[in-house]
């Protein structure tokens, strides 16, 4: 690999967050102003790039060096390699060869066939111009071996893409891809508008068409490389997306400097040193956060406090699962952690305000903007159906007096409505304002469970007498078949079945 200074501190930013999940790009994290979290590490080392990229452009326009054309197609050559290498950052040798479906190349067939045709393709171009220094009759041959005699030999470079693992051909690519850079950035124009010789096409191209089609090929086999990658469970991530952006503007610093070694140095390690230091912060952000979920699925306040004082931001963390860690510790129940969360700053989201039975929040929020009443959190749950589950009797009271739906489904596969989640407890109160505002008496649940159902599991007679009033339907079945009376039959409720079989006489 190439050691650059800049190259390499991109590439130690890219081998250290190219595995972040989706939800460690959103962990506390501030670029600059932004405090949009860990993907504004990212994002902002993307932007840092694409000005130091146009500014040395400017910088060496002004200095009457523009890029010559051969110099944008290297660069577009470039840009597309840059992408190539971030793309297989992380692909195990098992994976290298791996047959990613029936027909389907393995990623060792792709990248072996991409290096072979562009040592062609550069061979192509040595030879045309070669043939034009020696004035030789158009249109120009292509001798057969000259791909050896220019580039070494081919069992050689056969063992190589066949047999050697993954990373020996990222090296010996990466220094074939270095050569070609550095042996065509001086072409003049008349030169690089010359003709290469006649190949297969049996048509004469020119020595810029050669070089395009190092672009353009590696371009196809990249589709199809991501392809692959998806079919062995690689798909991309926000993070490889990220990078992929990081890559292309890396490689636009590296197109501006193209042909003049020593320009824009300074600045360039200005930069390095940058993204160097950055990459240790997020990689830290990202393993407190880790540390810190592990600590409150653990009942250790303490560790939470240590990690919280050392970076307050992070009291603000999602778990794995996409939560905020205040809402996991809300859902094990874990008081001590909720109140460490709490006093060390934890935001108050309308999820939590509604399961914490937080009015004052509630109001605050709604009042910022009513569409919190209705919103859905990650987990699929409205602030009603928290209120609900949580018994926060005050905090669930105003939301149906708000309007809140008392219909809506959650968007996972319990999907509970608030009616159920009332049910797991079975508060009169609250149920009837449910009711009384319009809630579906025999809604279903996932296994066709009804609140009737839980009210006959629980041998619960008052929140079976009420669900009857309002219309519950005892003999509804759930998915297996089993009505709430028969439910109460087998697991030997009396009383609550006494009420149901009423119902059923009536």
């Amino acid at each position: 690999m190439e050691q650059d200074a800049l190259f390499t501190a991109v590439y130690s930013l890219a081998e250290a967050t190219h595995a972040f999940s989706d939800v460690d790009m959103g962990q506390p994290f501030s670029w600059r102003k932004h405090a949009e979290g860990v993907r504004l590490g990212l994002i902002g080392t993307h932007q840092e790039l694409q000005d130091l990229a146009a500014t040395l452009a400017a910088q060496r326009s002004q200095n009457g060096t523009p890029t010559t054309l051969v110099q944008q197609v290297l660069g577009l050559v470039h840009t597309a390699y840059r992408e190539l290498q971030v793309t297989l950052l992380g692909v195990s040798d098992a994976e290298f060869d791996q047959e990613p479906a029936a027909g389907e190349w393995p990623l060792r067939i792709i990248l072996g066939h991409v290096f072979e045709a562009e040592r062609t393709f550069f061979t192509l171009i040595i030879s045309g111009l070669a043939q034009q220094k020696a004035g030789a009759q158009r249109p120009f041959a292509f001798p057969a071996g000259e791909v050896e005699r220019v580039l070494g030999s081919n069992d050689a470079f056969y063992d190589i893409i066949d047999n050697q693992p993954l990373a020996t051909i990222r090296q010996q690519y990466d220094e074939f891809h270095q050569r070609t850079r550095t042996e065509l950035a001086d072409l003049t124009d008349e030169q690089f508008l010359g003709p290469s010789p006649v190949w297969w096409e049996e048509e004469e191209y020119s020595l810029q068409y050669r070089l395009h089609r190092f672009e353009a090929h590696l371009r196809q086999h990249l589709v199809q490389i991501e392809k692959t990658l998806r079919l062995l469970g690689r798909p991309e991530t926000e993070a490889s997306r990220f990078l992929r952006l990081i890559f292309r503007a890396l490689a636009s610093v590296e197109n501006a400097t193209l042909g003049t070694p020593e320009f824009g140095e300074d600045q360039k390690q200005v930069l390095a040193e940058t993204i160097q230091t950055r990459t240790a912060v997020l990689q830290q952000v990202v393993a407190d956060c880790r540390r810190l979920e592990t600590a409150v699925n653990e009942n250790n306040t303490q560790a939470i406090e240590q990690i919280t004082a050392a970076n307050p931001a992070l009291v603000n963390a999602s778990g794995q699962n996409g939560l905020p860690l205040l809402m996991n510790a809300l859902y094990q129940r874990q008081t001590a952690v909720v109140e460490t969360l709490r006093n060390a700053g934890a935001e108050i989201n309308v999820f939590a305000a509604a399961a914490l039975g937080d009015l004052t929040r509630l109001q605050a929020l709604a009042e910022r903007w009513s569409g919190y009443l209705n919103l859905f959190a990650k987990d699929g749950f409205t602030p009603l159906q928290l209120a609900c589950y949580f018994n926060q009797e005050t905090a669930a009271l105003w939301l149906i007096e708000q309007g809140a739906d008392v219909n809506a489904v959650a968007k996972n596969k319990m999907q509970i409505a608030p009616i159920h989640a009332t049910a797991t407890h079975g508060n009169q109160t609250i149920l009837r304002a449910l009711l009384e505002k319009g809630a579906e008496v025999n809604a279903a649940q996932e296994g066709g469970y009804t609140a009737v159902h839980q009210a006959a599991h629980r041998n619960n007679v008052p929140m079976a007498q009420l669900l009857l009033t309002f219309g519950a339907n005892p003999h509804q079945p759930d998915a297996n078949g089993q009505t709430a009376l028969q439910l109460a039959q087998a697991e030997g409720n009396e009383a609550v079945t006494a009420v149901l079989e009423e119902q059923n006489e009536s």
